[in-house]
C-alpha cells in the first residue's frame, strides 16, 4: 500500500459503501490495482439495510432468530468486496489529519492494533449519532433504532413485557419523523397479534408519539401528512404535536407544557446529529455542526488560507449540501447519500484517468438534487409511496417498498444471493405483516 496513491473511504452507510463499490470496480476495470490502493473503514464488520430495522423490531421470537434477523439486515462487508480491489479494515478512527494525510485507525480483527495510513483521496461518509439535545434522563431511559442490535433491544423488551403478564403496554416514540411513523405502526400490529396469541385478548398497547412540530413527517407534503395521519387514527396510535419532552425518569416523560406520560417502553427517535469525528477537523462546518460541501462533493477548510492535504470528499449525514434553489439543507435520506457518493467517486476516477493519460478531457461532476422518491410503511401491508407527483398508498405501495429493498441489495451483492436473501427476508415479514 505504501507505494500506491491511496483512496480511503471512512464509514461503510449506504454513501461509504457505494463510493467504494465504485471506485473499486473502476481501478479493477482499468487495471490499476497496481498503482492504487483502495481501503473502507468501518467501526462495524456488517453493512445494514436500516429501513427494514423497523420490521426486525416488531417480530417475534417464534416467527424469526436472532441470527435469520441479521442474515436478511446485515451484510458482511469482507463478502460484499470480494472480488474488487478493495482492503477493508474493521475499527475505529483515533485520528484524522487532514493537513498531513495521516489516518490512524484502532483496528478490532483479527487483532486489536493501531494502524496509520496516507490517504491521497479521501472520502468521509462518518454518518451520523444520536442527538439527545441535552434532555435530563432521555438517554438513560429510552431506546434507539440506529442499528440491528437496537431493534432486537426493543423485540426483546416488549416481548418480556407481553410474557411476564403485562396486560397494557405502553410504548412513547419521541419523534414523528419516518422512522417513528414506520416504527409505531408496525409495532401497533405487532402488539395487538400478540396479545391474541399470548394472553387470548383483545390489543390492549396503547402506542403514542410525541411530535415538537404541528404534525408527524412534518418535511413532506400535504397529501403524505393527511393519509400517514388516516393510517396512524385507523391503527390507534396516538398523536401528540407540538410538544416536547423537558425531561425522563423510569416510568414517566415530563412535556414542556407540563403534561406528563406514563411508559413501558420509551423510543427516541427525534434526532441525530454529525458524528462527534466531524467537529474536530480544521473544515467549514455548518450551524449544527456538518461540513458544507460544494457541488462536486468537495469539502471546504476552516479558512480559505488553511491548506489541506490531497483532495477531500464528503458525502451523507456528516456533510451539508444546501440546495442551490430553495437554499435549504439536502435531507439526510439514504438516496441522497448514494447520489454524493456516485459524484464524489466520479470526481476521483476522472482525476485517476487525467493522471493517468487515459483520458485528455477531465468531466467534473456536481451534485443535482432532486426530489426523491421514498416509500413510508405503516403497519400491515400498507405503505405510502411518493414517485415524482403520484402518491400510491395502500398494498401496491407495500409492495412497492419490496421492489425498492430487492433493487437494493441488487446493487451491492450478485443477482441470486440477493434474491434468496430478499425472498427470506419478504417470508418472515409476510407473517408479520397484516392486511388493511
Amino acid at each position: 500500500m505504501t507505494n500506491k496513491h491511496s483512496i480511503i473511504i471512512v464509514g461503510a452507510g449506504f454513501g461509504g459503501l457505494r463510493a467504494a463499490l465504485f471506485i473499486g470496480r473502476k481501478i479493477k476495470k482499468l487495471k490499476l490495482q497496481e498503482k492504487y490502493g483502495v481501503t473502507l473503514i468501518d467501526r462495524n464488520a456488517y453493512h445494514t439495510y436500516t429501513p427494514t430495522l423497523y420490521e426486525i423490531a416488531a417480530t417475534s421470537k417464534e416467527t424469526a432468530d436472532y441470527l435469520d434477523l441479521k442474515q436478511i439486515v446485515t451484510f458482511p462487508i469482507e463478502k460484499i468486496i470480494s472480488d474488487l480491489p478493495i482492503r477493508f479494515l474493521h475499527g475505529e478512527i483515533t485520528q484524522l489529519d487532514l493537513m498531513n494525510g495521516d489516518i490512524h485507525c484502532l483496528c478490532a480483527a483479527p487483532s486489536s492494533r493501531q494502524e496509520e495510513l496516507k490517504f491521497d483521496y479521501l472520502v468521509l461518509a462518518l454518518g451520523s449519532e444520536i442527538n439527545y439535545f441535552d434532555i435530563k434522563g432521555l438517554k438513560e431511559n429510552s431506546f434507539i433504532l440506529k442499528g440491528f442490535l437496537d431493534a432486537i433491544k426493543i423485540r426483546d423488551k416488549i416481548w418480556e413485557l407481553i410474557t411476564s403478564g403485562k396486560e397494557i403496554v405502553r410504548i412513547v416514540i419521541g419523534g414523528g419523523g419516518s422512522t417513528g411513523v414506520e416504527l409505531s405502526g408496525e409495532l401497533k400490529e405487532w402488539l395487538c397479534e400478540m396479545k391474541e396469541e399470548v394472553k387470548g385478548m383483545k390489543c390492549a398497547a396503547q402506542i403514542t408519539i410525541i411530535e415538537g412540530a404541528s404534525t408527524v413527517l412534518s418535511v413532506f407534503t400535504p397529501t403524505i401528512i393527511k393519509r400517514a395521519q388516516k393510517r396512524l387514527s385507523k391503527l390507534g396510535i396516538e398523536v401528540v404535536v407540538n410538544e416536547t419532552i423537558s425531561n425522563v425518569s423510569p416510568g414517566k416523560i415530563s412535556l414542556k407544557s407540563g403534561k406528563e406520560i406514563s411508559y413501558d417502553v420509551l423510543v427516541w427517535t427525534g434526532g441525530v446529529k454529525a458524528a462527534s469525528l466531524v467537529g474536530t477537523l480544521p473544515l467549514k462546518l455548518e450551524k449544527r455542526g456538518r461540513v458544507e460541501v460544494v457541488g462536486e462533493m468537495e469539502c471546504l477548510p476552516q479558512s480559505p488560507d488553511l491548506k489541506l492535504y490531497g483532495k477531500i470528499y464528503g458525502i451523507g449525514d456528516a456533510v451539508c449540501f444546501y440546495d442551490p434553489v430553495s437554499g435549504k439543507p439536502i435531507p439526510g435520506v439514504a438516496r441522497a447519500a448514494i447520489s454524493q457518493a456516485n459524484v464524489a467517486a466520479k470526481n476521483i476516477i476522472a482525476d485517476i484517468m487525467a493522471k493517468e493519460n487515459i483520458t485528455r478531457n477531465v468531466k467534473r461532476y456536481v451534485y443535482k438534487p432532486m426530489a426523491y422518491p421514498y416509500v413510508i410503511p405503516i403497519g400491515g401491508k400498507y405503505a405510502i409511496a411518493k414517485i415524482g407527483p403520484f402518491v400510491i398508498s395502500g398494498l401496491l405501495g407495500w409492495i412497492l417498498k419490496g421492489l425498492v429493498e430487492l433493487n437494493y441489495l441488487i446493487s451491492i451483492i450478485p443477482f441470486g444471493k440477493a434474491l434468496k436473501i430478499w425472498l427470506k427476508g419478504l417470508k418472515i415479514f409476510v407473517k408479520n405483516d397484516r392486511l388493511g
